[in-house]
C-alpha cells in the first residue's frame, strides 16, 4: 500500500509535465495587431514554448475590443481552462471590475496571473511642433489628445489630468492605437495618452532618440528611470485625496502588459507556465531579441501580481466612488 502511495506522489508531476507534448498553446492578445501589447506578446511567444516541458507551439491570436475586455471575458468564460489558452491581457482589467464596469464578466482574483515582462510607466506626450511642452503648459493651453474610447486609458488619464491636475487638455476618440500616432504626425491631435513609456520605445524608437515626443506626466507608482524630471501625477495632486485617488490608478500600471489563465486551470499547471515565464524572461536569445527591439525588462513575476490585484481590487468604497468622478471626462 505505501508503495502504491509513493508511486502516486512521483506520478503526479510527470502527468503535469508530459501534459503539453503534442500541444499548442493558443496565446489570445486582448489588442489590435502593431501595438505595444501585441509587439510584446508575440516576442514572448516565441520563445516561452521552449521552457514548457514537452515544447508546445505557442499561436497568438488577436481579439481587440471594449479595452481589453472583449478577450478577458472569452477566457475566462469560454476558452478551456486546462492551461492551453493564454491572455495577453490590459493592465486595466482589474481597474475596471474595482469601479464596477457592467461590462467584466470575470473576477480578476480567481484568474492565475503567470507574470509581467516589465513594470513601466504610462505617460502623456505631444508632438514635436505642439506648443504644450510641459504640465505647466498644458494647464494654460487647450491642445488636442488622440484616444480610443472615453472608458479606455487614454480617456480616462485624459479625465484624470483634466479633474485632479487642472490641464485644459481636449480629447478626440475613435483612433485605433496606432493609428493615433499617424494621426499626430499629420497633425490631426497634438498628443496621446494612455501608451507606456516601454510602448513608445518598442514602436516608436526613432521618435525616442530624436526627441519628437514631450513628455508631459508620467501614471505609475515610481518614475521611469530615463524620465527623471518628469513629474508622476501624485506628485503634482493637489491634494492627499487626490493623491489616494490616483494610486487607484498608478497600481494597475505595474501590473505592465500582463500574461494570465483562466481560474479553472489546474494549480500544477498554473505553476509550471509561471516557472516557464520566469525562464523565458532569463533566457539569452529572448533577452538579446528583447534588446534588438528596445522592450525593457525588468520581470514582475505572477505571484506579485497577483498580489497587485488583490490590492486594486479591495480598495475602499469611498475612493472608488471618488475615482468613478475623477474619471468622468467632461466636454
Amino acid at each position: 500500500m505505501l508503495i502504491f502511495a509513493l508511486s502516486l506522489l512521483l506520478a503526479a508531476p510527470s502527468h503535469a509535465q508530459d501534459f503539453y507534448a503534442g500541444r499548442q498553446i493558443r496565446l489570445v492578445i486582448g489588442n489590435n495587431a502593431g501595438t505595444s501589447y501585441d509587439l510584446s506578446a508575440r516576442l514572448i511567444a516565441r520563445y516561452l514554448g521552449r521552457h514548457i516541458p514537452g515544447t508546445p507551439a505557442i499561436v497568438p491570436e488577436n481579439m481587440p475590443g471594449a479595452s481589453g475586455l472583449i478577450a478577458t471575458n472569452h477566457v475566462y468564460n469560454l476558452a478551456p481552462q486546462d492551461g492551453t489558452v493564454i491572455l495577453a491581457a490590459l493592465e486595466t482589467i482589474p481597474l475596471r471590475q474595482a469601479l464596477g464596469d457592467e461590462n467584466v464578466k470575470f473576477d480578476a482574483a480567481k484568474m492565475h496571473w503567470l507574470g509581467n515582462p516589465a513594470s513601466s510607466v504610462n505617460v502623456i506626450v505631444t508632438w514635436e511642433s505642439s506648443p504644450v511642452r510641459t504640465i505647466a503648459d498644458a494647464r494654460q493651453i487647450s491642445v488636442p489628445i488622440g484616444g480610443t474610447t472615453r472608458d479606455a486609458a487614454s480617456g480616462v488619464e485624459v479625465a484624470l489630468a483634466d479633474n485632479l491636475l487642472g490641464t485644459r487638455f481636449k480629447l478626440v476618440t475613435g483612433y485605433k492605437g496606432t493609428d493615433i500616432d499617424l494621426a499626430m504626425e499629420r497633425g490631426e491631435v497634438q498628443g496621446r495618452a494612455g501608451q507606456s513609456w516601454d510602448g513608445w520605445k518598442l514602436t516608436h524608437p526613432d521618435w525616442v532618440r530624436d526627441r519628437r515626443l514631450h513628455v508631459l506626466v508620467q501614471l505609475g507608482v515610481a518614475r521611469a528611470r530615463d524620465l527623471p524630471d518628469v513629474p508622476l501625477y501624485s506628485d503634482i495632486a493637489a491634494s492627499e485625496e487626490a493623491r489616494r485617488i490616483l494610486d487607484l490608478f498608478a497600481v494597475p500600471v505595474a501590473l505592465g502588459r500582463p500574461l494570465l489563465v483562466g481560474p479553472g486551470v489546474p494549480a500544477e499547471r498554473v505553476a509550471l507556465l509561471r516557472r516557464a515565464f520566469e525562464a523565458t524572461m532569463r533566457d539569452p536569445d529572448f533577452r538579446a531579441e528583447a534588446a534588438r527591439h528596445n522592450l525593457t525588462l525588468d520581470p514582475v513575476t505572477g505571484e506579485m501580481l497577483q498580489d497587485f490585484v488583490a490590492k486594486i481590487l479591495s480598495a475602499p468604497p469611498a475612493i472608488v466612488a471618488k475615482a468613478k468622478a475623477a474619471m468622468s471626462y467632461k466636454d
